[in-house]
């Protein structure tokens, strides 16, 4: 089902690439993406956050979305245009809760959004009411203090608590040779950590540096660390951003035929959580985490604002921005 023969379309189409002919590659491309993102998810059980829910592949003008709804079944969608990434996110999120629904299955909380939408639908009732039309940001403390609830009774006895403070739980490593952003990319990855969102940053040059930042120690996240330890958490990641930038180079080969623009950015939502994959320039690229599957999209906010600072900070030295 699409709408690509709409006049509002049009201009996403030239040459041999109508209408028609896309249709026949994207359907192409879905097939090909359920063996790649296959490979994905078994690549990603170590880590042991559950299976492959969502994948968001985002190019310059375009993107691409794959959703689980059961063993052997899946959903593919395309959005054309730079500014319609989110809204078609969302649209497939409710065609694949509205498929699990028919199923009789439990609803699957895809990209954090079933938390997203409760807080817009509070705002449009204050709207209702006569209430400021701006949707007000939480404060600093307003999070801290959410973050303090959810983590109360949370902790399993057999889980290992760590530190309760910002600056007790951060954990930095780097390896390789440090280049001349290096320090400044290390500010910036330990600041937009937040133990209610994002809990692991690293930045990743596949030719010479790895450094990371993260806040695993933290008390509250403490019940994901029943079946693996903190620093095994870390290593995994670690070795998994050694193979992403090959799995991302080939997913970008596969999308390149088909949709305009280079893969810039890819999302893998999973059961407990979210990661992604972020490309800063000259073929570097930021690996963020979240642990908690209802902040996804706050998450992946985060990460916006990381990703155009740190590409900031490359320009500035000199280096290219692929």
């Amino acid at each position: 089902m699409d709408i690509l023969d709409s006049t509002a379309l049009s201009g996403f189409f030239s040459g041999d690439k109508d209408p028609r002919t896309s249709r026949e590659l994207y359907v192409r491309v879905g097939r090909q993406l359920n063996f790649l993102l296959g490979r994905m998810d078994r690549s990603l059980r170590p880590v042991e956050s559950g299976r492959l829910i969502r994948t968001v592949l985002r190019l310059e003008e375009a993107s691409v979305f794959h959703y689980y709804v059961r063993p052997g079944e899946y959903l593919t969608g395309v959005s054309l245009g730079r500014d319609a990434a989110e809204a078609g996110d969302r649209a497939m999120t409710r065609l694949a809760t509205q498929f699990r629904n028919q199923l009789r299955q439990l609803r699957i909380d895809y990209g954090g959004f079933i938390d997203i939408e409760a807080v817009e639908e509070a705002q449009g009732a204050e709207l209702g009411a006569g209430e400021s039309a701006h949707a007000k940001e939480p404060t600093h403390a307003e999070e801290q203090a959410h973050a303090e609830e959810r983590a109360e009774g949370i902790s399993p006895a057999f889980a290992i608590p760590g530190p309760a403070s910002h600056k007790e739980a951060l954990h930095t490593e780097e390896v390789g040779d440090p280049g001349p952003s290096t320090e400044q990319i290390r500010v910036l990855c330990a600041s937009s950590l937040f133990a209610e969102d994002l809990h692991y940053v690293a930045y990743v040059d596949p030719a010479s540096e790895f450094l990371s930042a993260d806040l695993l120690e933290d008390d509250s996240l403490t019940a994901y660390f029943a079946s693996i330890t903190r620093q095994e958490r870390r290593d995994r990641y670690q070795e998994l951003a050694r193979r992403l930038h090959f799995v991302v180079a080939r997913l970008d080969h596969s999308l390149k035929a088909v949709l305009p623009g280079r893969l810039t950015r890819t999302v893998l939502d999973v059961d407990e959580g979210a990661l992604y994959y972020c490309a800063v320039g000259n073929g570097a690229f930021l690996l963020g985490v979240t642990l908690h599957q209802d902040r996804v999209a706050y998450a992946d906010r985060r990460m916006t604002v990381l990703t155009h600072s740190v590409q900031r900070i490359v320009k500035e030295n000199g280096e290219n921005i692929n």
